[in-house]
Order: C-alpha cells, then sequence, then structure tokens
C-alpha cells in the first residue's frame, strides 16, 4: 500500500506529529512559519513540525514547545526517538518562511529569522537537510509522505512543488 493511500495526519500551527506507518503528515496556513518534515528511512519513522518563531528566549509556561524551532526541534527528536527514529540516520527538508506583511521595525522578516533558525538547529544535531522550499510571500500547504519521502508543497496561488 503506498503512503497516498492512508489517511492524512493533520498538524496544526505550533504543532508536530509523527508516523510509524507511512500515513502522510499534513499542515497549511504556512506562512511565514517554517515546516520542517524528519526521516529517518530505515526505522520507517517520519515527523513534522510547524513552528512559528525562531528561539523560546521569551517562552512563556503556556507556550507549547512547538511555537518555536529550538525547542520544537528538541521535543520532535526526543519523540522520534522514542519511535525508533535515529537523528544520526535521519535527514529533514523545510518548508515556509514566507515574507507574509511589511514590517518597517524589524531588520529582517520573520520568516528569514525562522529557515536560519531552523537550519542551524538542525545542524547543531548534524540532520543533513535534503530539500527547501523557503521564502517569497505565498503561503503553502505542505504535505510530507514518509512512504515516498516527498515534500509536496501547494502554494496560495495554486502552484505545485516537490522536493
Amino acid at each position: 500500500m503506498e503512503g497516498n493511500d492512508f489517511e492524512v495526519i493533520p498538524v496544526g500551527v505550533a504543532e508536530y506529529a509523527l508516523t510509524t506507518d507511512e500515513r502522510p503528515l499534513r499542515t497549511s496556513g504556512v506562512g511565514s512559519c517554517v515546516v520542517v518534515a524528519l526521516h529517518d528511512e530505515r526505522a520507517g519513522v517520519s515527523g513534522l513540525l510547524h513552528f512559528m518563531l525562531p528561539r523560546a528566549e521569551s517562552r512563556s509556561d503556556r507556550d507549547p514547545p512547538a511555537k518555536y524551532a529550538d525547542t520544537g526541534i528538541e521535543a520532535m527528536l526526543a519523540e522520534f526517538e522514542g519511535a525508533g527514529g535515529n537523528p544520526a540516520r535521519a535527514w529533514a527538508k523545510l518548508a515556509g518562511g514566507a515574507k507574509m506583511l511589511e514590517f518597517e521595525a524589524f531588520d529582517r522578516p520573520i520568516g528569514d529569522r525562522n529557515a536560519e533558525a531552523a537550519l542551524e538547529v538542525l545542524e547543531d544535531y548534524r540532520i543533513p537537510v535534503r530539500g527547501t522550499d523557503v521564502g517569497g510571500n505565498a503561503g503553502r500547504m505542505v504535505t510530507f509522505d514518509p512512504a515516498t519521502g516527498e515534500l509536496s508543497i501547494k502554494t496560495a496561488n495554486g502552484e505545485r512543488r516537490c522536493y
């Protein structure tokens, strides 16, 4: 049975989810947020994180770890390992980080900072990034298919891309 024959697992904003049965993971409303897909092919474990902000420096107790790149990737990796995934064998793909609004107050758009933070955290864990679809100014719906390792992007303006 191919991954596309399974019911999709939805992932909300500031959430992550794992699959060990090749069920695709999907999230939508990805603007300046960034999505990290994590995959260990040998163990058959995959995860998808949809985070909003780069660092949890000002995190309150009410904020879920998945709201931030650093704590979100760390939390997802802990569950990933608990499900049998091995970060030493894993690879990642990224999407999102769009420039959705013009803000004069920020030196760099939050989408750029989100994408950079995700790359830095993944590098800290020595997890290679095999594909990215970051930047631009269109929102995205992102689906990761563990059966194929494919990250599918559908933009708000109707474009479709795969990585």
